[in-house]
């Protein structure tokens, strides 16, 4: 017999059954209407990190999200191209408004520092979402939330949903110190604050082998943070005989890679642009993207990378070479979208629908 766990949906206010053998049905931020935004409100919540409030230029309601979700805002990067960035939302699910924190990775390629440049009160934006490839199920079964730095972001929305429906859980927020830990005031002073545990690195951390214990085999993880973290936490939770099923992670930046470099044995291969008939080729050491853009068709991407499927595109023939992180193994077998930010093509063409 499958072990089911209740989907929490604030926006109607039902839980909705899922199990943990069916895949997640989620929709890609690319496959989503963009829409303008104005910032109303602007608030520094930690040592870079900011957090804005968007709305509807005509103050009309967003779209309804549920805990876990995400949006991608249109940005820049150093060299002034647009990309893409994801955040997840972090403020009350069912208001009007959406609140999303950004930290300025200066490390980066420049999205995040463009946002806190001129992400301004009155500011307009240019939005997609809300998606969600992080929900959150829950049952009887102790739910643990732990967040590394800037990861806390999704899990406020399901400490709150939580602690509103009475589910049993705890949330581990680790930062490196106090100045840099965001939301921590909201945090202390919330209805679950004696279910938060604060670990900082500059005091007395609390190491990720004692997050969990025995007792928590039958819990549900949820981790969002710096990929060595979550790798980290993942493993301790492994050691107490937590199953990899019951582990969820989310992650906005990409893992290191392990992928051979496949370049010697690449071909060229022609995209046909759907809406115009135009051919374009793809030659060895280009990505799809890039080929498209040098006609003029640019593809909005964040990760460049295939981990976050906001580029994801819809496939009208031909097969491609799958080679993202963000798709499922049945996805990639019904060969109807891919990754042009990195995937390729096993045919000798892939008609697009751009």
């Amino acid at each position: 017999m499958v072990e089911t766990f209740e989907t929490i949906n604030l926006d109607s206010d039902a839980l909705q059954r899922t199990g943990f053998d069916q895949a997640v049905q989620v929709t890609a931020l690319s496959t989503q209407a963009s829409f303008e935004v104005r910032v109303l409100s602007r608030q520094t919540v930690a040592e870079g990190i900011v957090l804005i409030e968007l709305g509807r230029p005509d103050n009309g309601a967003l779209p309804s999200w549920t805990p876990g979700a995400h949006i991608a805002l249109e940005t820049q990067d150093f060299s002034g191209k647009p990309v893409a960035r994801q955040y997840s939302l972090c403020g009350p699910a069912g208001s009007a408004t959406w609140q999303i924190a950004i930290l300025a990775d200066t490390a980066g390629r420049g999205g995040s520092v463009w946002l806190h440049e001129n992400a301004l009160l009155g500011a307009s934006l240019i939005a997609r979402g809300p998606a969600n490839h992080f929900p959150l199920e829950a049952g009887q079964a102790p739910v643990v939330l732990i967040a590394g730095g800037i990861g806390i972001t999704p899990l406020i929305s399901m400490a709150n949903a939580l602690e509103a429906h009475g589910l049993p859980f705890r949330l581990h927020y680790h930062a490196r110190r106090r100045s840099s830990c965001a939301f921590l005031e909201e945090l202390s002073g919330a209805a679950f604050a004696d279910k938060l545990r604060l670990s900082f690195d500059e005091e007395t951390p609390t190491p990720i082998s004692s997050i969990f214990s025995q007792a928590d085999a039958e819990s549900l993880v949820y981790i969002c943070g710096p990929f060595g973290f979550m790798e980290a936490v993942a493993a301790a939770a492994h050691s107490f005989g937590i199953p990899p099923e019951r582990i969820r992670r989310e992650l906005f930046a990409a893992a290191p890679s392990v992928t051979p470099d496949r370049t010697s044995t690449e071909q060229a291969f022609m995209v046909k642009i759907q809406s115009t008939g135009q051919l374009v080729e793809v030659p060895v050491g280009k990505t799809v993207v890039q080929a498209l853009a040098g006609v003029g068709v640019n593809i909005l991407v964040s990760c460049e990378q295939g981990f976050c499927g906001s580029c994801l595109t819809t496939v009208l023939d031909g097969m491609p070479d799958h080679r993202d992180q963000f798709m499922l193994p049945e996805e990639h077998l019904r060969n109807d979208a891919f990754t042009p930010c990195c995937s390729r093509a096993l045919s000798a063409c892939l008609v697009l629908d751009v």
